[in-house]
C-alpha cells in the first residue's frame, strides 16, 4: 500500500514549507510507504492527485488547509470512473488555518494524530456535493478555478456575509483560523444588508432575505463556527443553516451561539436538510459564494445548484469532534476496512 502526500508549501502562512521534514520523518517512523510532492500554483494539487492515482497510489494525502483538501478531492472525483471502487482514498495532514475538513477525518487539528490515522489507514466513504452554476461555462476566472461551472464540495458552501468575510480576511494580517474568521466577520457585518434569495430545498420553494446561508457536509466552517452541529458526512443529506436579517444587538448575541453550536433554536435561524438545494439571486447582481473556504466570483452566475452525491469519496479517517465540546464521536463514513 502506497500513499502520495501533496504538500502546499504556502498553506498556514508558509508553515507548509517548514513542515516537509516533519511530515517525512513522522510517516517514515510509522512505516508508511509514501512519496511527497509540492504544489506550485492554484489547482496544481488536483493535477498532482490525478497523476498520483495513475501512478498507483492507494491513498492521496492533502497536506495543507481546506483549499488544498478541496483541490485534491476535486482531482480524485473528476477522474474517469472516479466515484467507483477504483478511486484512491483521500487523507489529510492539517497544515492550514481553518482545517475544517481535517476535523472530520482526524477528529481535530493535531498533526501527530493525523500521522497515526494515515498509518492505520482505515477507509470509510463520505458524501460530497456537486455544485453547478449558471453563466460560468467560459474561461476560468482569475482565481484559477475551473471554468466548466462545476465543482465538488467536501465540507461547505455558502453565500451572503460569508463572501464579504473572505474578502476582509484577505486584507488582514495572518491570524489563527477561528480568530481570523471572527475578525473578518465583525468587519464584514458593518453595513451589510441581507440579500434576497429564491431557495429550493428538494421540492420545497421559499423566498428569504438572509445574512448568510450555509450548506454543510460537515458541522464546522471558519475554523470554529459550528453552523450545522448535527451534520454528518455520511447521512445522505446536506445540512442547511439560514440566518435572517439581524441588527447589531442580534449579531452580538448570535455569533457566540454559533461558535458553540447552540444557535439552532434561535428565532432568526432556520435549520433544514435536503439532497438538492438551489439558490437564485432575483436581482441583477451575480451570486458570489464561498466553496470549502475559497471565494468564487463567477461573473454571470445567478443560480447555484447543489446536489448530494452519496458515498462518492473514499477517505482515511478516525473520529470526528462534537460541536462546542472538543469531545469525539464515532467516525463518520461507511467503514470499508484497510485501504
Amino acid at each position: 500500500m502506497h500513499q502520495h502526500v501533496i504538500l502546499n508549501p504556502t498553506s498556514g502562512g508558509g508553515a507548509g514549507r517548514k513542515l516537509r521534514g516533519e511530515i517525512e520523518r513522522e510517516l517514515a517512523a510509522r512505516g508508511v510507504s509514501f512519496t511527497l510532492s509540492e504544489t506550485e500554483r492554484p489547482w496544481h494539487a488536483a493535477e498532482l492527485a490525478q497523476a498520483a492515482v495513475r501512478a498507483g497510489a492507494d491513498v492521496v494525502v492533502a497536506a495543507g488547509g481546506d483549499g488544498t483538501a478541496h483541490e485534491v478531492a476535486n482531482g480524485l472525483l473528476t477522474l474517469p470512473n472516479g466515484a467507483g471502487d477504483r478511486l484512491a482514498a483521500m487523507g489529510v495532514i492539517p497544515v492550514g488555518t481553518g482545517n475544517d475538513f481535517a476535523k472530520l477525518l482526524v477528529g481535530g487539528m493535531d498533526r501527530r494524530r493525523s500521522y497515526d490515522v494515515l498509518a492505520a489507514a482505515q477507509v470509510t466513504r463520505f458524501d460530497v456535493g456537486r455544485i453547478t452554476w449558471s453563466g460560468a461555462e467560459g474561461a476560468p476566472g482569475a482565481d484559477g478555478a475551473p471554468g466548466s461551472g462545476a465543482e465538488y464540495l467536501i465540507n461547505s458552501i455558502g453565500t451572503g456575509v460569508d463572501v464579504e468575510v473572505l474578502r476582509q480576511i484577505k486584507r488582514l494580517p495572518r491570524m489563527p483560523g477561528v480568530l481570523g474568521y471572527l475578525v473578518g466577520l465583525l468587519r464584514a457585518v458593518i453595513g451589510f444588508k441581507a440579500i434576497p434569495l429564491r431557495i429550493r430545498l428538494d421540492e420545497r420553494a421559499l423566498d428569504r432575505k438572509v445574512m448568510i446561508i450555509a450548506v454543510q457536509n460537515g458541522p464546522c466552517l471558519g475554523g470554529g463556527f459550528w453552523v450545522c452541529p448535527s451534520a454528518r458526512a455520511d447521512d445522505g443529506r446536506l445540512d442547511i443553516c439560514m440566518v435572517g436579517d439581524l441588527n447589531y444587538v442580534q449579531i452580538a448575541r448570535t455569533i457566540p451561539r454559533v461558535m458553540r453550536g447552540t444557535h439552532e433554536h434561535l428565532a432568526v435561524v432556520t435549520m433544514d436538510r435536503a439532497k438538492t438545494i438551489e439558490l437564485e439571486a432575483p436581482g441583477a447582481a451575480p451570486l458570489f459564494f464561498q466553496l470549502d473556504g475559497e471565494l468564487r466570483e463567477p461573473a454571470h452566475a445567478h443560480r447555484l445548484r447543489i446536489e448530494l452525491v452519496p458515498a462518492a469519496l473514499r477517505v482515511v479517517g478516525a473520529r470526528a469532534p462534537t460541536a462546542g465540546t472538543g469531545a469525539a464521536t464515532p467516525a463518520t463514513g461507511r467503514a470499508e476496512g484497510g485501504a
